[in-house]
């Protein structure tokens, strides 16, 4: 089964990754062999992701709801 991926890490800047392709985990240990004698500056491991989040994809919180003041009376209270 698909499960693997390649989780990277660059000495260089820091920066890390996962990626979204899956491979069988030989595929993805020879893969991220190959890829660190490629890119000595970046670490390569085939790892198993984590699930991805209950959100769906893209999904953002609502912003939250600005309530101007009211800067005038209703009729009813202005009539007296």
């Amino acid at each position: 089964m698909k499960t693997y991926a390649i989780q990277w890490k660059s000495s260089v800047s820091g920066s890390i990754g996962i990626g979204t392709k899956r491979f069988e985990k030989e595929e993805a240990e020879r893969l991220a062999t190959e890829l660190n004698a490629e890119y000595p500056d970046i670490d390569h491991e085939a790892v198993i992701p984590p699930p991805p989040a209950l959100e769906p994809a893209g999904a953002e919180p609502a912003p939250p709801q600005v309530v101007e003041p009211s800067n005038t009376l209703p009729l009813t209270e202005c009539a007296s």
